[in-house]
């Protein structure tokens, strides 16, 4: 490893509650990685956001960016886009829903705050589908131990603002990965609940896996 670490893999979320897509490189502006979390699920009635936390079932499905959309693939449908996304992803929550864009201006579609982050060392054994991170490091660093620093990942540079507390959506069911209630349990026995850190976006750029990490 160069430096104290390196980038192990790189993930973008672009719908919300999804699966995702891993990268070689990402671009990342003040809103995180470009394109993740850039669009939503909406509840076709209440207009409400939806979220695996209380609608598991989105974890079965994936979503791709392809040029300015994405295509979304679901246990039943398969691939689609446009009308038939919003139709599968329908018929997947049993009620109408459609894929939203979040607003050009201001947040993506993001819990807290733009970046989540994770080590190697602090997955484990672990599924790191089941965490959502978008950056994954290959380093020694405890991340839980430099909240209020900065790192500096590849060009970029982030802030760690907070560790990421858990919720019951890491246990869920996932493609290839059962129920598992013990996830939780573990992270209260081990980790005050929480795994990761949350980190804001000080520099903007390109971030590569295998790109060095350091501390600032």
């Amino acid at each position: 490893m160069v430096g104290e670490g390196c980038v192990a893999q790189l993930r973008r979320h672009p719908v919300k509650s999804l699966q995702g897509e891993r990268l070689e490189v990402a671009a990342v502006d003040l809103r995180g990685v470009i394109g993740d979390r850039s669009w939503g699920i909406r509840d076709a009635v209440s207009g409400a956001l939806l979220s695996a936390k209380r609608e598991p079932r989105l974890l079965l499905a994936t979503a791709v960016v392809r040029g300015e959309g994405v295509v979304v693939t679901t246990p039943d449908a398969g691939p689609s886009v446009g009308r038939a996304a919003d139709e599968a992803l329908s018929g997947l929550v049993g009620r109408p829903v459609r894929v939203d864009l979040a607003p050009a201006v201001g947040p993506a579609f993001v819990d807290e705050a733009p970046l989540h982050l994770l080590t190697l060392a602090a997955l484990g054994e672990w599924d790191v589908r089941r965490f959502r991170p978008n950056v994954l490091l290959d380093t020694e660093l405890d991340l839980d131990e430099l909240v209020g620093e900065r790192l500096a990942i590849g060009a970029v540079v982030v802030e760690l603002l907070k560790r990421t507390r858990r919720c019951g959506m890491t246990t869920a069911e996932q493609p290839g990965l059962p129920k598992d209630r013990d996830v939780l349990r573990t992270l209260a026995r081990e980790r005050d609940v929480c795994q990761g850190v949350y980190a804001r976006v000080v520099a903007t750029g390109r971030v590569a896996v295998d790109d060095a990490v350091r501390v600032t």
